[in-house]
């Protein structure tokens, strides 16, 4: 079999996206990372944009690192945070006595 792509598509032209579209969803993408950096502050905008606002159409905005991001695998589970409360109660009634 010499294609590799879908049966139902075989011999399908594939329509390209004109370079008007292209520039409009870059625009989109630019101007919704825009947004969301004016929210952490002035200093975020400045710091990623360095004159140039093209730089934020190639990806993430945001640092992976673990000041910066929030995993559900670092917080304690549901279960674990009644354990430290149910912990923390009978130490404090172990103590007043």
């Amino acid at each position: 079999m010499l294609f590799a792509g879908c049966s139902i598509c075989w011999g399908v032209k594939q329509l390209k996206r004109t370079r008007d579209y292209l520039r409009f969803q870059r625009k989109q993408h630019i101007n919704r990372k825009i947004g969301i950096l004016r929210r952490y502050g002035d200093w975020a905008l400045v710091g990623w944009l360095r004159d140039c606002p093209g730089r934020l159409s190639k990806g993430k905005i945001h640092c992976s690192c673990p000041m910066c991001r929030e995993k559900s695998y670092d917080d304690w589970s549901i279960s674990d945070k009644r354990d430290i409360i149910s912990a923390k109660q009978q130490e404090d009634e172990f103590f007043r006595r």
